[in-house]
């Protein structure tokens, strides 16, 4: 290029290795949970916003059997009028782009990202696998604690966005340790079933 001069050896093999780097480099590993999920998707979205911020599509997600037979339940209580219309609606979704996460919508729009995956954190650092301790430590007074139904010294760990519509939520086992991290929208990242 006219007009550009390489001073060092170390600039020009620098310069050549980002170059050479593959257009189609494998997905990040990690990343990094807000009240609003998980960027570049965010809750509130609709999926084909998502699925373009992503540069993929979001695919259907393989249900376990245990899980299907749920859903079933709930479809057949649906046609007999019990279930809600966000459990109606509802249904999960995944992306090769960030693995081992999970993306609710209601009809096409996303109400939570959530993940079980070590690889993730919080903006501030806060990993599935920390302690309910560390949380304390880094949310302070913004973090909200309440009993897990499901554990008995578990905790249901929850940070409000200002406007109170969006919230980062976290649940703990009884070891006192970081199992889920998600981020959505009010009330549906909160609810402990993803769909209800």
């Amino acid at each position: 290029m006219t007009g550009l001069r390489c001073t060092t050896v170390a600039t020009t093999a620098c310069l050549l290795c980002a170059l050479a780097a593959p257009a189609s480099a494998a997905p990040q590993a990690a990343g990094r949970f807000s009240v609003y999920g998980l960027a570049p998707a965010a809750a509130g979205q609709d999926r084909a916003r998502a699925e373009a911020a992503l540069g993929q599509a979001l695919t259907p997600e393989a249900v376990p059997a245990a899980r299907a037979a749920t859903r079933a339940a709930a479809l057949a209580a649906s046609a007999a009028g019990v279930a809600s219309v966000a459990t109606q609606r509802c249904h999960h979704r995944q992306t090769t782009a960030q693995p081992g996460v999970r993306y609710a919508l209601a009809g096409e729009v996303i109400t939570r990202i959530e993940t079980r995956d070590m690889r993730y954190s919080t903006l501030s650092g806060l990993h599935v696998g920390d302690t309910v301790a560390r949380a304390q430590q880094v949310y302070g007074k913004r973090l909200h604690s309440t009993p897990h139904p499901y554990f008995d010294r578990g905790r249901v760990l929850t940070v409000y966005a200002p406007d109170r519509k969006f919230a980062l939520v976290m649940e703990s086992n009884d070891q006192g340790r970081i199992v889920t991290l998600r981020g959505g929208r009010l009330p549906e990242v909160t609810w402990l079933e993803g769909c209800s």
